[in-house]
């Protein structure tokens, strides 16, 4: 996988704290020295000195640490030894063998082993080089721990989640992604994300999702996917662009309520497709307001969303209202009771129009009224909805 596919991730931790470092030595003025110099230079240090390699490693076993600064040559046990002992024990953080016996063969045999950087003692000027090589090594580590600590929580999620990238090729993906819809990861990284749609569906991304991604920056709502064996797979997705153009999926398969709410999505698609404005008012609330309108009401009246919700429909009714008409919706709505008519009403700049309206109550198992919902159309004075704007 590109790691640099994830840069525009947030960061798995924002930890802040001290580096912890183990230093070995067993000249023991040159230990403490290489100690005071390290907290000098690197302000968030903080030391622990051992002149036994022995108790050091028991030491190093309890964690905490975040880079060991061993001298070469020590009783018992050299700093290659000591290296090797807490691999042994999966002790991986970083290892800098500090020595003042310098030489090709412990320079070689220091690489073989696996020490991450190989430094020989000599004046003060050496100390801000240790420190440079010290810091660089553990903020290393820690990235790539807080990585590592990230991809498994990625691993372990009950959601699906992929990277794709600028060509819309899948490079990552985690069980539960490949899971969802019924197939094995490794049949999928490298293959198109159209793969798990129909054509219809790969349609709709093309045409409205991703257009919709690429300006915004996200986009998150319900599609619906297939399995190998063309089963359809209800999901809710989540995409979020990254600056390379390729995007990080989320993904769940549907609840009930979830479906429930894809299925009215899809139906007010359906509506606003033909033209048929809907409105949908809370008569529990004062004056019955508009809770919620769709885009092909935003369309015939010109009005938006934002500025109709929390007003009563007769707004649309302009400055000649029809009393005969009005009375009679009002009648119906105080009865709880569906009404077709048609009535005048007047756009967002002042221009009449025959409103076709049909308005219906909903009702809860209990037969409480909910809400009424109202269809409209563009009709004419002789109560037939205009051709051009009729299903």
């Amino acid at each position: 996988m590109d790691v640099s596919l994830l840069h525009d991730i947030a960061p798995f931790s924002t930890e802040q704290r001290a580096m912890r470092i183990l230093l070995v030595d067993d000249d023991e003025p040159m230990v403490e020295l290489s100690a005071t110099f390290l907290e000098r230079e690197l302000a968030d240090a903080e030391t622990a000195t051992y002149t036994d390699p022995e108790p050091a490693l028991d030491e190093l076993t309890d964690g905490g640490y975040d880079c060991v600064v061993s001298d070469y040559d020590m009783p018992g046990m050299d700093g290659l030894e000591l290296l090797t002992a807490a691999r042994e024990q999966g002790i991986e953080i970083p290892f800098v063998l500090f020595t003042g016996k310098g030489s090709e063969e412990i320079a070689s045999r220091a690489i073989s082993a696996g020490v991450d950087e190989y430094l020989q003692k000599g004046g003060p000027e050496e100390y801000p080089v240790l420190a440079n090589k010290v810091s660089n090594l553990v903020e290393k580590y820690w990235a790539e721990t807080h990585m590592r600590r990230g991809f498994l929580a990625i691993e372990s999620a009950e959601e699906g989640i992929g990277i794709i990238d600028g060509d819309g090729v899948y490079q990552y993906m985690n069980k539960a992604y490949a899971a969802l819809y019924d197939r094995d990861r490794t049949e999928l990284i490298g293959e198109h994300w159209d793969i798990l749609y129909p054509d219809d569906e790969a349609r709709r991304f093309h045409e409205e999702i991703l257009p919709q991604l690429e300006a915004e920056g996200s986009w998150r709502g319900f599609s619906t996917g297939v399995t190998k064996d063309g089963e359809a797979v209800p999901e809710r997705l989540v995409l979020t662009q990254m600056d390379d153009g390729g995007h990080v999926c989320i993904v769940q398969e549907l609840t009930e309520v979830d479906a429930l709410q894809a299925e009215v999505e899809l139906k007010d698609r359906v509506l606003d497709a033909i033209g048929v404005g809907i409105v949908v008012t809370d008569p529990s609330q004062d004056d019955n307001p508009i809770v919620y309108c769709n885009e092909a009401f935003e369309a015939l009246t010109g009005y938006d969303a934002e500025s109709v919700t929390g007003r009563n429909c007769r707004f649309l009714q302009g400055p000649e209202k029809d009393p005969e008409t009005v009375a009679e919706i009002r009648a119906a709505l105080d009865a709880g009771e569906s009404i077709s008519t048609e009535i005048r009403n007047y756009d967002v700049d002042g221009e009449p129009f025959w409103n076709r309206l049909d308005i219906h109550p909903v009702r809860d198992d209990d037969g409480a009224l909910e809400c009424f919902v109202g269809f409209q159309r563009v009709g004419d004075r002789d109560g037939d909805a205009d051709d051009a704007d009729s299903p």
